[in-house]
């Protein structure tokens, strides 16, 4: 007995221990965040704010604007947020420039300047180091506007802390299922459908048990069906709405994978975790429509166990004389059963039919679809969205750092506004549209000199890239003239102050 005691906690240890990280994974940027000290910011003179509150504040925030509102958010929206926030709850009374730092360097932080928070584990059934990514906020590009949002990870970890509305888990639930069907995390969604037909199968337990004390007591059975009215009922309407919004984004999915055109293993693994969570799905939305038709015949119920109540009360005692001379005109004993009846012994013989017995054996017990198991695919075969991205800006840095070089071997000194016009002759208007050509200068002008080649250090993760890019070139060394006064007209949305870059060997500086 010991031994099997033994292997089964073992088993949990081992088999559980994968999942249990991934779920502790969307809390650990939060406790990241707060280790922010804002005792080194400023000399201490903010060190009154708490970045927890701020986080789970601009995380509340979006929530309302992505999934309630059903809108991205711009930069300039988030900083509005963020003063009232200072003003309000910190009592920070401060100009356009100081506050403007200060949602700066918290929307760095949030943002973790770019990177995905990287949650490294032991999986001990492969016996080998993982990591997880996470993303609090999303972002991107459309019509020369850079848009945020919330990532499903992130809704999820503050739903875990706090329901958004306790009135409605249900409609908070679907908000996290749109997410993550816009996401194509499919396999994800019917966990939390999975979440949604527990709250249904609650709301249907919370209705019985309003009935239940209806039955005994007419005016406490009103209270309750009130409150289930307030905290239930109350948000039908917009459930429903969710249902059917959710039910023609999977709809979508499919259309798009099939015009893609794939057929390969993957493509039938993504088919298939759609299927599910269809089924998923309608499956929850008949369970819905069941519990709003019972909630519908609870209502007509109340209404008449009211209607009872009241005619009681105005009947206080019963008139015998009427009651008599009602039989007589009507040659009709029949009632004087339902009178003597309660004065009469109860009969305490019951029976039971034996079909009702049948039907009780019969019953099965409900069923919960197997989950399925995780393949165990490669690591190095897996190439992530964050890792794509990554080697696409730096590849476009080091592309746009090599035209610099030439354009500074050619002439010793060259302004931003001169190279623009020589990136635009060579490679056309679009160059100067993409917004890692915009993102490199606003990285390179962190520094006033660059060297590339030879030993040069790395300050900024700039210098990472172009470390790794140009270190088999001799060195080459240039500085940065700011202050200019010009401006530089990249795109119609888009501009930039101009600045000088000058070859240091050229002019011995």
């Amino acid at each position: 007995m010991k031994n099997t005691m033994a292997e089964n906690m073992t088993g949990d240890i081992i088999s559980d221990h994968r999942e249990r990280m991934l779920n502790l994974k969307k809390y650990y940027p939060f406790f990241r965040l707060i280790d922010t000290s804002f005792s080194n910011f400023k000399d201490g003179k903010y060190e009154i704010l708490d970045m927890g509150y701020i986080v789970m504040a601009v995380l509340r925030f979006f929530i309302e604007e992505n999934n309630f509102k059903e809108k991205d958010v711009t930069y300039p929206e988030y900083l509005d947020f963020l003063r009232l926030i200072l003003k309000r709850d910190f009592g920070l009374d401060l100009n356009e420039q100081d506050s403007k730092e200060i949602a700066d360097y918290i929307f760095d932080k949030i943002k973790n300047d770019g990177r995905p928070f990287e949650f490294s584990y032991f999986d001990p059934v492969d016996r080998k180091k993982r990591v997880s990514r996470m993303k609090i906020i999303e972002s991107s590009i459309r019509d020369n506007t850079v848009w945020y949002s919330i990532s499903p990870d992130a809704i999820e970890f503050y739903l875990d802390t706090k329901e958004i509305k306790d009135e409605s888990r249900i409609s908070v639930s679907q908000l996290l299922l749109e997410k993550m069907i816009n996401s194509q995390n499919f396999r994800g969604g019917v966990e939390v459908v999975e979440r949604i037909n527990e709250e249904v199968n609650r709301l249907k337990l919370k209705k019985n048990e309003v009935l239940t004390i209806l039955s005994g007591d007419v005016f406490a059975g009103i209270e309750a069906y009130e409150e289930f009215v307030k905290t239930g009922m109350k948000w039908f309407d917009d459930e429903e709405k969710l249902f059917k919004k959710n039910r023609d984004l999977i709809a979508k999915s499919i259309e798009k994978l099939n015009a893609s055109g794939s057929t390969g293993e993957g493509y039938y693994r993504t088919m298939n975790e759609i299927y599910s969570l269809e089924t998923q799905l309608k499956q929850a939305m008949n369970r819905h429509s069941e519990l709003l038709k019972d909630c519908t015949e609870m209502q007509k119920m109340t209404d008449d166990a009211v209607r009872r109540a009241k005619l009681g009360r105005l009947r206080s005692h019963m008139d015998f004389t009427s009651a008599l001379s009602d039989m007589i005109k009507r040659d009709n004993a029949d009632i004087l059963v339902t009178m003597l009846s309660p004065l009469l012994k109860p009969n305490i013989r019951k029976t039971f039919d034996l079909i009702s017995i049948d039907d009780a054996l019969m019953v099965k017990p409900p069923r919960y679809e197997e989950k399925e198991l995780i393949s165990n695919e490669r690591p190095e075969d897996i190439e992530f969205e964050d890792e794509i991205e990554e080697k696409r800006i730096k590849d476009n840095y080091v592309f746009l750092m090599k035209n610099l070089i030439v354009c500074l071997k050619k002439s010793d000194i060259i302004t931003l506004g001169q190279f623009a016009d020589a990136m635009k002759r060579a490679y056309g208007e679009q160059i100067l549209r993409n917004a890692d050509f915009f993102s490199f200068f606003v990285n390179l002008c962190q520094k006033d000199e660059y060297q590339l080649g030879g030993d040069a250090g790395e300050d900024t993760f700039l210098d990472a890239y172009l470390g790794e890019g140009f270190k088999d070139t001799e060195s080459f060394t240039f500085a940065i003239r700011k202050g200019l006064g010009g401006q530089v007209i990249l795109s119609d949305n888009c501009m930039m102050a101009d600045v000088e870059l000058v070859r240091k060997e050229a002019h011995g500086e």
